[in-house]
């Protein structure tokens, strides 16, 4: 191998190690109606909290690539913060389990519920703390 192919190949690797965090991030990035259209499954145009944590439960699930009971740090990478880690993380294990990651789901819904109606509109999940939800739920 060529000292240029060499180096390519690292350079590659290391971007890759860069981007992938950008990537899980732009892979959960729609747009309220967007969401609405893909998840909202009784056609009221809005999630309610029953549905928002069925979604978080089902995402909790698809993100889970190791199938075992917990979430580890680089499977919530673009979607958790530390400092949300470090609230629901009561066991000090360095892992999430469902309904540590349920209860997140819960208060960010709660935050984004600008009228506190108990739903979320397309407008409501547009917001800034609409899409911390929908950072947790779309996958």
């Amino acid at each position: 191998m060529s000292v240029f192919t060499h180096r390519l190949g690292a350079a590659a690797a290391a971007l890759v190690l860069v981007a992938a965090p950008l990537v899980a991030q732009a892979a959960t990035t729609m747009t309220g109606a967007e969401v609405l259209a893909k998840y909202n499954k009784d056609g009221d145009q809005t999630i309610e909290l029953p549905e928002a944590l069925m979604l978080a439960a089902d995402t909790y699930q698809a993100i889970n690539p190791d199938g075992d009971k917990t979430l580890e740090p680089n499977e919530t990478e673009g979607r958790l913060t530390a400092k949300d880690w470090e609230r629901a993380n009561k066991d000090g294990d360095k892992t999430l389990e469902l309904d540590e990651w349920l209860s997140i789901a819960r208060k960010r819904f709660k935050g984004a519920d600008a009228d506190k109606d108990g739903k979320l509109t397309a407008a409501e999940l547009d917001s800034k703390r609409g899409q911390l939800f929908v950072a947790m739920i779309a996958h």
